[in-house]
Protein backbone atom coordinates (compact mmCIF):
# COMPACT_ATOMS: atom_id res chain seq x y z
CA UNK A 1 0.00 0.00 0.00
CA UNK A 2 1.02 3.59 -0.42
CA UNK A 3 2.15 4.02 3.20
CA UNK A 4 5.62 2.62 2.76
CA UNK A 5 7.65 2.95 5.92
CA UNK A 6 10.27 5.24 4.47
CA UNK A 7 7.59 7.67 3.39
CA UNK A 8 5.77 7.38 6.69
CA UNK A 9 8.94 8.25 8.57
CA UNK A 10 9.56 11.30 6.43
CA UNK A 11 6.00 12.57 6.67
CA UNK A 12 5.03 11.70 10.22
CA UNK A 13 5.23 15.29 11.39
CA UNK A 14 2.19 17.47 11.92
CA UNK A 15 0.13 18.05 8.77
CA UNK A 16 0.13 21.52 7.30
CA UNK A 17 -2.75 23.00 5.35
CA UNK A 18 -2.10 23.30 1.62
CA UNK A 19 -3.16 26.28 -0.42
CA UNK A 20 -4.60 26.49 -3.91
CA UNK A 21 -2.51 24.99 -6.72
CA UNK A 22 -2.96 25.03 -10.44
CA UNK A 23 -4.43 22.10 -12.33
CA UNK A 24 -2.08 20.64 -14.94
CA UNK A 25 -3.17 18.64 -17.98
CA UNK A 26 0.30 17.84 -19.33
CA UNK A 27 0.68 14.48 -17.58
CA UNK A 28 1.99 11.23 -18.98
CA UNK A 29 0.22 7.84 -18.98
CA UNK A 30 -1.37 6.81 -15.69
CA UNK A 31 0.13 4.82 -12.83
CA UNK A 32 -0.75 3.93 -9.25
CA UNK A 33 0.39 3.44 -5.67
CA UNK A 34 3.34 2.04 -3.74
CA UNK A 35 2.78 -0.41 -1.01
CA UNK A 36 4.11 -2.11 2.04
CA UNK A 37 4.93 -5.55 0.71
CA UNK A 38 2.81 -8.45 1.87
CA UNK A 39 0.38 -6.21 3.76
CA UNK A 40 -2.86 -7.36 5.24
CA UNK A 41 -5.82 -5.00 5.18
CA UNK A 42 -9.34 -4.80 6.54
CA UNK A 43 -12.48 -3.51 4.88
CA UNK A 44 -16.15 -3.64 5.70
CA UNK A 45 -19.20 -4.97 3.94
CA UNK A 46 -22.34 -3.07 3.05
CA UNK A 47 -25.77 -2.98 4.62
CA UNK A 48 -28.64 -2.91 2.14
CA UNK A 49 -30.29 0.49 2.37
CA UNK A 50 -31.72 2.91 -0.12
CA UNK A 51 -28.42 4.78 -0.33
CA UNK A 52 -26.27 1.66 -0.81
CA UNK A 53 -28.51 -0.17 -3.28
CA UNK A 54 -26.40 0.92 -6.27
CA UNK A 55 -23.05 0.12 -4.67
CA UNK A 56 -21.04 -2.75 -6.06
CA UNK A 57 -20.80 -5.51 -3.42
CA UNK A 58 -17.30 -6.18 -2.14
CA UNK A 59 -17.40 -9.73 -3.49
CA UNK A 60 -17.98 -8.38 -7.00
CA UNK A 61 -15.22 -5.78 -7.07
CA UNK A 62 -12.71 -5.89 -9.91
CA UNK A 63 -10.36 -3.35 -8.40
CA UNK A 64 -7.22 -1.65 -9.74
CA UNK A 65 -4.94 0.55 -7.63
CA UNK A 66 -4.26 3.99 -9.08
CA UNK A 67 -2.00 7.02 -9.23
CA UNK A 68 -1.10 8.82 -12.47
CA UNK A 69 2.16 7.72 -14.08
CA UNK A 70 3.78 11.14 -13.86
CA UNK A 71 2.37 12.22 -10.49
CA UNK A 72 2.11 9.72 -7.65
CA UNK A 73 0.89 10.15 -4.08
CA UNK A 74 0.61 13.82 -3.09
CA UNK A 75 1.53 14.90 -6.63
CA UNK A 76 -1.71 13.42 -7.96
CA UNK A 77 -3.60 16.12 -6.08
CA UNK A 78 -1.21 19.06 -6.37
CA UNK A 79 -0.78 18.44 -10.11
CA UNK A 80 -4.24 17.13 -10.83
CA UNK A 81 -5.35 16.63 -14.44
CA UNK A 82 -8.92 15.88 -15.45
CA UNK A 83 -7.81 14.75 -18.90
CA UNK A 84 -5.25 12.28 -17.52
CA UNK A 85 -7.71 11.00 -14.95
CA UNK A 86 -10.35 10.40 -17.61
CA UNK A 87 -7.89 8.53 -19.82
CA UNK A 88 -6.69 6.38 -16.92
CA UNK A 89 -10.21 5.53 -15.78
CA UNK A 90 -10.98 4.34 -19.30
CA UNK A 91 -7.82 2.21 -19.23
CA UNK A 92 -8.98 0.52 -16.01
CA UNK A 93 -12.40 -0.08 -17.52
CA UNK A 94 -10.75 -1.63 -20.61
CA UNK A 95 -9.25 -4.29 -18.34
CA UNK A 96 -12.72 -5.25 -17.17
CA UNK A 97 -12.22 -3.39 -13.91
CA UNK A 98 -15.26 -1.96 -12.15
CA UNK A 99 -13.50 -0.10 -9.33
CA UNK A 100 -10.46 2.08 -8.70
CA UNK A 101 -8.60 2.71 -5.48
CA UNK A 102 -8.07 6.41 -4.75
CA UNK A 103 -5.76 7.57 -1.93
CA UNK A 104 -5.86 10.98 -0.24
CA UNK A 105 -3.13 12.62 1.85
CA UNK A 106 -4.23 15.42 4.21
CA UNK A 107 -0.85 17.06 3.60
CA UNK A 108 -1.70 17.39 -0.11
CA UNK A 109 -5.30 18.56 -0.04
CA UNK A 110 -5.30 20.74 3.08
CA UNK A 111 -5.87 20.05 6.78
CA UNK A 112 -8.10 20.35 8.76
CA UNK A 113 -10.01 22.11 5.99
CA UNK A 114 -9.58 20.92 2.42
CA UNK A 115 -8.79 23.79 0.07
CA UNK A 116 -11.38 24.73 -2.55
CA UNK A 117 -9.10 23.73 -5.41
CA UNK A 118 -8.29 20.34 -3.89
CA UNK A 119 -11.94 19.68 -3.08
CA UNK A 120 -12.79 20.40 -6.70
CA UNK A 121 -10.09 17.97 -7.83
CA UNK A 122 -11.35 15.27 -5.47
CA UNK A 123 -14.94 15.61 -6.61
CA UNK A 124 -13.88 15.66 -10.25
CA UNK A 125 -12.00 12.39 -9.78
CA UNK A 126 -15.05 10.71 -8.25
CA UNK A 127 -17.29 11.96 -11.05
CA UNK A 128 -14.78 10.94 -13.72
CA UNK A 129 -14.51 7.43 -12.30
CA UNK A 130 -18.30 7.18 -12.23
CA UNK A 131 -18.51 8.33 -15.85
CA UNK A 132 -16.15 5.49 -16.81
CA UNK A 133 -18.38 2.97 -15.02
CA UNK A 134 -16.05 2.60 -12.03
CA UNK A 135 -16.77 2.54 -8.33
CA UNK A 136 -14.18 3.94 -5.92
CA UNK A 137 -12.40 2.47 -2.96
CA UNK A 138 -11.36 5.55 -1.00
CA UNK A 139 -8.30 5.44 1.26
CA UNK A 140 -8.06 8.32 3.75
CA UNK A 141 -5.38 9.73 6.08
CA UNK A 142 -2.44 8.52 4.01
CA UNK A 143 0.99 9.62 5.32
CA UNK A 144 -0.60 10.47 8.66
CA UNK A 145 0.49 10.09 12.27
CA UNK A 146 -1.15 12.96 14.20
CA UNK A 147 -3.34 10.60 16.20
CA UNK A 148 -3.80 12.99 19.09
CA UNK A 149 -5.71 15.41 16.86
CA UNK A 150 -9.10 13.73 16.86
CA UNK A 151 -11.02 16.99 16.49
CA UNK A 152 -8.93 18.01 13.48
CA UNK A 153 -9.35 14.54 11.97
CA UNK A 154 -13.11 14.74 12.29
CA UNK A 155 -13.11 18.21 10.77
CA UNK A 156 -11.05 16.95 7.83
CA UNK A 157 -13.47 14.10 7.20
CA UNK A 158 -16.39 16.51 7.19
CA UNK A 159 -14.56 18.88 4.87
CA UNK A 160 -13.46 16.26 2.33
CA UNK A 161 -16.60 14.13 2.33
CA UNK A 162 -19.27 16.81 2.49
CA UNK A 163 -22.11 15.88 0.15
CA UNK A 164 -20.87 12.31 -0.43
CA UNK A 165 -23.15 10.48 2.00
CA UNK A 166 -25.49 9.26 -0.74
CA UNK A 167 -22.89 8.82 -3.48
CA UNK A 168 -23.12 5.18 -4.69
CA UNK A 169 -19.74 5.57 -6.41
CA UNK A 170 -18.08 4.96 -3.04
CA UNK A 171 -17.92 1.19 -2.69
CA UNK A 172 -15.36 1.03 0.14
CA UNK A 173 -13.78 3.54 2.47
CA UNK A 174 -10.52 2.85 4.27
CA UNK A 175 -9.79 5.02 7.28
CA UNK A 176 -6.03 4.58 7.02
CA UNK A 177 -3.52 2.28 5.40
CA UNK A 178 -1.39 0.22 7.78
CA UNK A 179 -2.37 1.52 11.16
CA UNK A 180 0.40 0.67 13.66
CA UNK A 181 -1.49 -1.75 15.91
CA UNK A 182 1.18 -1.55 18.61
CA UNK A 183 0.56 2.19 18.95
CA UNK A 184 -2.10 2.84 21.62
CA UNK A 185 -2.69 6.38 20.36
CA UNK A 186 -3.29 5.11 16.83
CA UNK A 187 -5.72 2.45 18.03
CA UNK A 188 -7.57 4.94 20.20
CA UNK A 189 -7.80 7.36 17.27
CA UNK A 190 -9.20 4.60 15.05
CA UNK A 191 -11.74 3.56 17.67
CA UNK A 192 -13.07 7.11 17.70
CA UNK A 193 -12.83 7.83 13.97
CA UNK A 194 -14.37 4.63 12.60
CA UNK A 195 -17.83 5.26 14.14
CA UNK A 196 -17.54 8.90 13.10
CA UNK A 197 -16.73 7.83 9.55
CA UNK A 198 -19.88 5.70 9.56
CA UNK A 199 -21.88 8.81 10.44
CA UNK A 200 -20.25 10.84 7.66
CA UNK A 201 -20.69 8.08 5.05
CA UNK A 202 -23.62 5.98 6.30
CA UNK A 203 -23.85 2.58 4.65
CA UNK A 204 -20.44 2.76 2.96
CA UNK A 205 -18.23 -0.20 3.91
CA UNK A 206 -15.34 0.84 6.14
CA UNK A 207 -11.88 -0.62 6.38
CA UNK A 208 -8.67 -0.24 8.32
CA UNK A 209 -5.38 -1.88 7.43
CA UNK A 210 -2.34 -3.22 9.25
CA UNK A 211 1.27 -3.59 8.13
CA UNK A 212 2.01 -6.69 6.11
CA UNK A 213 4.85 -7.61 8.43
CA UNK A 214 2.30 -8.28 11.20
CA UNK A 215 0.57 -10.92 9.07
CA UNK A 216 -2.56 -12.65 10.28
CA UNK A 217 -1.56 -11.89 13.87
CA UNK A 218 -1.80 -8.21 13.07
CA UNK A 219 -5.33 -8.65 11.77
CA UNK A 220 -6.31 -10.65 14.84
CA UNK A 221 -4.84 -7.98 17.11
CA UNK A 222 -6.63 -5.20 15.29
CA UNK A 223 -9.95 -7.01 15.40
CA UNK A 224 -9.52 -7.57 19.12
CA UNK A 225 -8.68 -3.91 19.73
CA UNK A 226 -11.60 -2.45 17.75
CA UNK A 227 -15.33 -2.67 18.19
CA UNK A 228 -16.60 -5.74 16.31
CA UNK A 229 -18.93 -3.65 14.16
CA UNK A 230 -16.12 -1.36 12.92
CA UNK A 231 -14.66 -3.73 10.33
CA UNK A 232 -16.49 -6.20 8.15
CA UNK A 233 -14.05 -7.27 5.42
CA UNK A 234 -10.44 -8.49 5.57
CA UNK A 235 -8.28 -7.20 2.75
CA UNK A 236 -4.90 -8.81 2.04
CA UNK A 237 -2.01 -7.08 0.29
CA UNK A 238 0.47 -9.54 -1.15
CA UNK A 239 3.90 -9.13 -2.80
CA UNK A 240 5.76 -12.39 -2.18
CA UNK A 241 6.10 -15.27 -4.61
CA UNK A 242 2.62 -16.10 -5.82
CA UNK A 243 2.96 -19.66 -4.51
CA UNK A 244 2.82 -18.34 -0.93
CA UNK A 245 -0.38 -16.35 -1.30
CA UNK A 246 -2.65 -19.30 -0.55
CA UNK A 247 -1.15 -19.69 2.91
CA UNK A 248 -1.58 -16.00 3.70
CA UNK A 249 -5.14 -15.97 2.42
CA UNK A 250 -6.09 -19.06 4.39
CA UNK A 251 -4.70 -17.47 7.54
CA UNK A 252 -6.66 -14.30 6.81
CA UNK A 253 -9.84 -16.34 6.36
CA UNK A 254 -9.16 -18.16 9.64
CA UNK A 255 -8.94 -14.95 11.67
CA UNK A 256 -11.62 -13.04 9.76
CA UNK A 257 -14.44 -14.23 12.01
CA UNK A 258 -16.71 -14.94 9.06
CA UNK A 259 -15.94 -11.64 7.33
CA UNK A 260 -15.30 -11.71 3.58
CA UNK A 261 -11.66 -11.67 2.45
CA UNK A 262 -10.34 -9.85 -0.61
CA UNK A 263 -6.88 -9.18 -2.05
CA UNK A 264 -6.91 -5.40 -2.34
CA UNK A 265 -3.35 -5.00 -3.53
CA UNK A 266 -0.84 -7.36 -5.12
CA UNK A 267 1.96 -7.06 -7.63
CA UNK A 268 5.41 -7.88 -8.95
CA UNK A 269 7.95 -5.36 -10.21
CA UNK A 270 9.55 -5.65 -13.66
CA UNK A 271 12.80 -3.61 -13.62
CA UNK A 272 14.54 -6.36 -15.63
CA UNK A 273 12.39 -5.91 -18.72
CA UNK A 274 11.11 -8.91 -20.69
CA UNK A 275 12.09 -11.50 -18.06
CA UNK A 276 10.41 -9.50 -15.32
CA UNK A 277 7.31 -8.95 -17.41
CA UNK A 278 6.87 -12.69 -17.99
CA UNK A 279 7.45 -13.27 -14.26
CA UNK A 280 4.78 -10.67 -13.52
CA UNK A 281 2.32 -12.42 -15.84
CA UNK A 282 3.06 -15.71 -14.05
CA UNK A 283 2.47 -13.97 -10.71
CA UNK A 284 -1.05 -12.95 -11.71
CA UNK A 285 -1.74 -16.37 -13.29
CA UNK A 286 -0.89 -18.25 -10.11
CA UNK A 287 -2.60 -15.68 -7.89
CA UNK A 288 -5.71 -15.81 -10.09
CA UNK A 289 -5.88 -19.56 -9.73
CA UNK A 290 -5.39 -19.21 -5.97
CA UNK A 291 -8.17 -16.66 -5.40
CA UNK A 292 -10.55 -18.68 -7.55
CA UNK A 293 -9.80 -21.87 -5.61
CA UNK A 294 -10.38 -20.11 -2.29
CA UNK A 295 -13.62 -18.49 -3.43
CA UNK A 296 -12.27 -14.94 -3.44
CA UNK A 297 -12.66 -12.16 -6.02
CA UNK A 298 -9.65 -11.51 -8.27
CA UNK A 299 -6.70 -9.73 -6.70
CA UNK A 300 -6.43 -5.97 -7.26
CA UNK A 301 -3.26 -5.22 -9.24
CA UNK A 302 -0.66 -2.84 -7.99
CA UNK A 303 -0.62 -0.90 -10.21
CA UNK A 304 -2.13 0.43 -13.46
CA UNK A 305 1.11 1.81 -14.90
CA UNK A 306 4.79 2.21 -14.23
CA UNK A 307 5.95 5.51 -12.73
CA UNK A 308 8.05 8.21 -14.38
CA UNK A 309 11.38 9.12 -12.77
CA UNK A 310 10.07 12.13 -10.83
CA UNK A 311 6.62 10.72 -10.07
CA UNK A 312 7.27 9.29 -6.61
CA UNK A 313 8.05 11.67 -3.73
CA UNK A 314 11.20 10.89 -1.74
CA UNK A 315 12.70 8.76 -4.56
CA UNK A 316 12.29 5.16 -3.33
CA UNK A 317 14.11 2.11 -4.73
CA UNK A 318 14.07 1.17 -8.41
CA UNK A 319 11.51 -1.62 -7.99
CA UNK A 320 8.81 0.82 -6.91
CA UNK A 321 8.71 2.37 -10.39
CA UNK A 322 7.97 -0.86 -12.29
CA UNK A 323 4.87 -2.50 -10.81
CA UNK A 324 2.54 -1.27 -13.55
CA UNK A 325 0.43 -3.27 -15.95
CA UNK A 326 1.41 -0.65 -18.55
CA UNK A 327 4.81 0.65 -19.56
CA UNK A 328 5.61 4.34 -19.60
CA UNK A 329 5.02 4.45 -23.37
CA UNK A 330 1.43 3.37 -22.74
CA UNK A 331 1.74 -0.18 -24.08
CA UNK A 332 0.39 -3.04 -22.01
CA UNK A 333 2.64 -5.64 -20.40
CA UNK A 334 1.71 -9.34 -20.78
CA UNK A 335 0.22 -9.33 -17.26
CA UNK A 336 -2.56 -7.03 -18.44
CA UNK A 337 -4.10 -9.83 -20.49
CA UNK A 338 -3.91 -12.18 -17.50
CA UNK A 339 -5.67 -9.61 -15.29
CA UNK A 340 -8.28 -8.98 -17.97
CA UNK A 341 -9.04 -12.71 -18.13
CA UNK A 342 -9.11 -12.98 -14.33
CA UNK A 343 -11.59 -10.10 -14.10
CA UNK A 344 -13.73 -11.93 -16.66
CA UNK A 345 -13.69 -15.11 -14.57
CA UNK A 346 -11.12 -17.09 -16.58
CA UNK A 347 -8.16 -18.83 -14.94
CA UNK A 348 -5.04 -18.63 -17.11
CA UNK A 349 -2.76 -21.65 -16.54
CA UNK A 350 -0.11 -20.95 -19.20
CA UNK A 351 3.20 -21.31 -17.33
CA UNK A 352 5.36 -21.16 -20.49
CA UNK A 353 6.37 -24.79 -20.45
CA UNK A 354 7.72 -24.39 -23.98
CA UNK A 355 10.10 -21.59 -22.86
CA UNK A 356 9.02 -19.44 -25.80
CA UNK A 357 8.71 -16.28 -23.67
CA UNK A 358 11.73 -16.86 -21.42
CA UNK A 359 14.76 -14.54 -21.64
CA UNK A 360 18.36 -14.94 -20.50
CA UNK A 361 18.81 -12.55 -17.60
CA UNK A 362 22.34 -12.85 -16.23
CA UNK A 363 21.55 -15.88 -14.10
CA UNK A 364 18.41 -14.30 -12.61
CA UNK A 365 14.80 -15.23 -13.40
CA UNK A 366 14.19 -16.19 -17.02
CA UNK A 367 10.53 -15.22 -16.77
CA UNK A 368 8.05 -17.80 -15.49
CA UNK A 369 11.04 -20.07 -14.73
CA UNK A 370 13.94 -19.32 -12.38
CA UNK A 371 17.44 -20.89 -12.47
CA UNK A 372 18.25 -22.84 -9.31
CA UNK A 373 21.70 -23.59 -7.86
CA UNK A 374 23.44 -21.37 -10.39
CA UNK A 375 26.71 -21.81 -8.50
CA UNK A 376 26.86 -25.29 -10.05
CA UNK A 377 25.59 -24.19 -13.46
CA UNK A 378 22.72 -22.13 -14.84
CA UNK A 379 20.05 -23.08 -17.33
CA UNK A 380 20.06 -20.83 -20.39
CA UNK A 381 17.47 -20.15 -23.08
CA UNK A 382 18.72 -21.42 -26.45
CA UNK A 383 17.33 -21.76 -29.95
CA UNK A 384 19.61 -24.27 -31.64
CA UNK A 385 18.14 -27.43 -30.05
CA UNK A 386 14.35 -27.35 -29.78
CA UNK A 387 11.58 -29.91 -29.91
CA UNK A 388 8.86 -27.47 -30.94
CA UNK A 389 8.74 -23.70 -31.27
CA UNK A 390 11.83 -21.53 -31.23
CA UNK A 391 13.36 -21.98 -27.77
CA UNK A 392 14.35 -24.53 -25.14
CA UNK A 393 16.29 -24.35 -21.86
CA UNK A 394 19.75 -25.94 -21.99
CA UNK A 395 22.50 -26.89 -19.51
CA UNK A 396 26.18 -27.62 -20.05
CA UNK A 397 29.24 -27.86 -17.84
CA UNK A 398 27.23 -28.31 -14.66
CA UNK A 399 28.21 -29.72 -11.30
CA UNK A 400 26.16 -30.42 -8.21
CA UNK A 401 26.13 -31.16 -4.49
CA UNK A 402 24.32 -33.48 -2.15
CA UNK A 403 22.03 -30.63 -1.08
CA UNK A 404 21.45 -28.86 -4.42
CA UNK A 405 21.79 -29.45 -8.15
CA UNK A 406 21.31 -27.10 -11.13
CA UNK A 407 17.78 -26.82 -12.49
CA UNK A 408 15.14 -24.41 -13.66
CA UNK A 409 12.15 -24.29 -11.37
CA UNK A 410 8.72 -22.89 -10.58
CA UNK A 411 6.91 -22.71 -7.24
CA UNK A 412 3.21 -23.50 -7.08
CA UNK A 413 0.70 -23.52 -4.24
CA UNK A 414 -0.97 -26.66 -2.93
CA UNK A 415 -4.57 -25.48 -3.00
CA UNK A 416 -6.35 -28.57 -1.67
CA UNK A 417 -5.26 -31.33 0.69
CA UNK A 418 -3.88 -34.29 -1.20
CA UNK A 419 -3.75 -32.37 -4.49
CA UNK A 420 -2.06 -34.31 -7.28
CA UNK A 421 0.63 -32.75 -9.49
CA UNK A 422 1.87 -34.26 -12.75
CA UNK A 423 4.78 -32.90 -14.77
CA UNK A 424 5.74 -34.18 -18.20
CA UNK A 425 8.72 -32.76 -20.09
CA UNK A 426 11.16 -33.72 -22.83
CA UNK A 427 14.95 -33.72 -22.65
CA UNK A 428 17.52 -34.07 -25.44
CA UNK A 429 21.09 -34.89 -24.37
CA UNK A 430 24.23 -34.44 -26.48
CA UNK A 431 27.32 -36.43 -25.38
CA UNK A 432 25.67 -36.75 -21.97
CA UNK A 433 27.26 -37.39 -18.61
CA UNK A 434 24.55 -35.92 -16.38
CA UNK A 435 21.63 -37.19 -14.33
CA UNK A 436 18.69 -35.35 -15.91
CA UNK A 437 15.28 -35.83 -14.30
CA UNK A 438 12.19 -33.86 -13.25
CA UNK A 439 11.22 -33.52 -9.59
CA UNK A 440 8.41 -32.33 -7.34
CA UNK A 441 9.74 -30.96 -4.03
CA UNK A 442 7.23 -30.38 -1.20
CA UNK A 443 7.43 -27.65 1.46
CA UNK A 444 5.35 -26.74 4.50
CA UNK A 445 3.93 -23.33 5.37
CA UNK A 446 7.04 -22.44 7.40
CA UNK A 447 9.28 -23.36 4.48
CA UNK A 448 10.30 -26.74 5.87
CA UNK A 449 11.29 -29.39 3.33
CA UNK A 450 8.90 -32.36 3.33
CA UNK A 451 10.44 -34.57 0.66
CA UNK A 452 10.29 -35.00 -3.09
CA UNK A 453 9.21 -37.27 -5.93
CA UNK A 454 11.39 -37.70 -9.03
CA UNK A 455 11.03 -39.20 -12.49
CA UNK A 456 13.44 -41.87 -13.68
CA UNK A 457 16.71 -40.42 -14.94
CA UNK A 458 17.12 -39.84 -18.65
CA UNK A 459 19.15 -42.55 -20.36
CA UNK A 460 18.97 -41.65 -24.07
CA UNK A 461 20.99 -39.26 -26.22
CA UNK A 462 20.38 -37.37 -29.47
CA UNK A 463 16.64 -37.88 -29.14
CA UNK A 464 13.84 -36.09 -27.28
CA UNK A 465 13.09 -38.41 -24.38
CA UNK A 466 9.90 -37.90 -22.29
CA UNK A 467 10.19 -37.70 -18.52
CA UNK A 468 7.19 -37.77 -16.17
CA UNK A 469 6.67 -37.44 -12.44
CA UNK A 470 3.28 -37.60 -10.72
CA UNK A 471 2.65 -37.43 -6.99
CA UNK A 472 0.11 -36.40 -4.37
CA UNK A 473 0.95 -33.59 -1.98
CA UNK A 474 1.83 -35.02 1.44
CA UNK A 475 0.10 -33.93 4.63
CA UNK A 476 1.17 -30.42 5.63
CA UNK A 477 2.41 -29.44 2.16
CA UNK A 478 1.80 -25.77 1.38
CA UNK A 479 3.85 -25.36 -1.81
CA UNK A 480 5.54 -27.52 -4.41
CA UNK A 481 8.62 -26.74 -6.48
CA UNK A 482 8.83 -28.13 -10.01
CA UNK A 483 12.50 -28.73 -10.94
CA UNK A 484 13.94 -29.68 -14.32
CA UNK A 485 17.33 -30.95 -13.13
CA UNK A 486 20.61 -31.28 -15.03
CA UNK A 487 23.51 -32.01 -12.63
CA UNK A 488 27.01 -33.24 -13.51
CA UNK A 489 26.51 -32.58 -17.21
CA UNK A 490 29.78 -32.08 -19.12
CA UNK A 491 27.91 -32.47 -22.40
CA UNK A 492 24.65 -30.66 -23.11
CA UNK A 493 21.05 -31.26 -22.04
CA UNK A 494 18.04 -29.28 -23.25
CA UNK A 495 14.45 -29.29 -21.92
CA UNK A 496 11.34 -28.38 -23.93
CA UNK A 497 7.54 -28.77 -23.96
CA UNK A 498 6.97 -29.04 -20.21
CA UNK A 499 3.36 -29.56 -19.09
CA UNK A 500 2.31 -29.08 -15.47
CA UNK A 501 -1.07 -30.50 -14.49
CA UNK A 502 -2.51 -29.55 -11.08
Amino acid sequence: MPRRRVLRALLAAAIVAVGTVGVTDALAASRTTISQRTGLFLRSSTTATATTAARVPVSQLRLVNYYPAANGWTLMWTHYSHAQTAADMQAIASLGGNAVRVIVQPSAVGYPTVSAAMLANFRDLLATARAAGLSVQLTLFDWWSSYADVAGSEAWLRSLLAGQADNPTLALVELQNELPVGNASAVGWANTLLPYLADVLPGVPRTLTVAGSTGANGIATLLADLAPSSIDVVDVHYYGDASGAADVLRQAQAVAGGRPVIVGEAGLSTPDGAAGEEAQARFYRVLGRTTAALGLPPAAPWTLNDFAAAAIPNSPGTNEYHYGLRRLDGTWKPAADVVRESFAGTVDNDLDGGFERETNNGGARLGAWTPYDTADGAGQVAGDIVRTGLQAVCFSGTGGRATAVPSVMQKLPVLTAGERFTVTTYVDRIVPTGAERVALAWFGSAGQYLGQAESPRADASNVWQPLTVSATAPAGASTVQVHLKAPYESGRACYDDTAITW
